[in-house]
């Protein structure tokens, strides 16, 4: 299902991809991501900080339904034992009753998107993502081409070049990065968000509105995606009618 909207909107941007427009990043949503319980490595500058969804109720009292998840050792020591764990925890995501609870159970889904199966790899997109977090995008930019260079099927690499790919106003490398993470990992929402914002700002409504409804329908409690998708489905109605 993924797959399918993942090729229909590559389809769509490739008689677009010619003649991009020239946008900056402040033309582009900025989501918030949940902040992955990993620790950070040593390194020099600051720690890294990624912003939290803004969620209500109390973060630290998970409901019974998801309390089973919240906690657990999410260390992947293989490709089924990643399989496994992101099977269980997008199953809890999209059934969370509310946003506390569903964004406990992103946290876990990071935890895991976070694990490259490497422990280099993950260090580099580690400092990568704390370049980033403090504005030295060249940096930044750098160890996100490390990642994808060594490990070149690790979907978080690609997700987070594409994204930064977008504040470098290089639209063309942000779908191409963004489309190689979905086509990793067709449940990330991330990543689907940021396809959904480059389609917005191109102007391609519709395919943009596929792009969030699939992200919504992963994560149904995120209160910006339901906000896009509420948005969207409205001009796409209209163009309907």
């Amino acid at each position: 299902m993924f797959m399918r909207q993942v090729l229909y909107i590559s389809v769509l941007l490739v008689f677009g991809m010619m003649a991009l427009p020239s946008a900056s990043a402040q033309e582009i949503p900025q989501a918030e991501m949940p902040a992955p319980e990993i620790p950070a490595p040593d390194i020099e500058g600051p720690e890294i900080e990624v912003p939290e969804l803004d969620i209500a109720g109390d973060p630290d009292t998970p409901p019974a339904e998801i309390k089973p998840e919240a906690g657990k050792n999410l260390t992947i020591r293989s490709e089924a034992d990643r399989a496994e764990i992101l099977k269980k925890l997008f199953l809890n995501l999209k059934n969370a009753p509310d946003a506390t609870a569903a964004n406990l159970v992103a946290e876990e889904v990071w935890a895991v998107f976070l694990q490259s199966g490497s422990a280099s790899v993950d260090f580099v997109l580690l400092r990568g993502i704390a370049a980033q977090t403090r504005g030295d995008m060249k940096l930044a930019r750098r160890m996100y081409d490390h990642v994808t260079r060594l490990q070149p099927d690790y979907a978080e690499g690609w997700s987070r070049s594409g994204r930064l790919a977008i504040l470098e106003e290089d639209l063309n490398r942000a779908v191409a990065d963004t489309l190689q993470s979905l086509i990793l990992e067709p449940r990330h929402f991330y990543a689907l968000w940021t396809l959904g914002n480059i389609l917005e700002t191109l102007g391609k409504q519709d395919a943009a509105f596929e792009a969030y409804l699939a992200a919504f329908k992963l994560y149904p409690e995120h209160e910006k995606i339901k906000e896009r998708v509420e948005f969207l489905k409205e001009d796409v109605k209209g163009k309907a009618l």
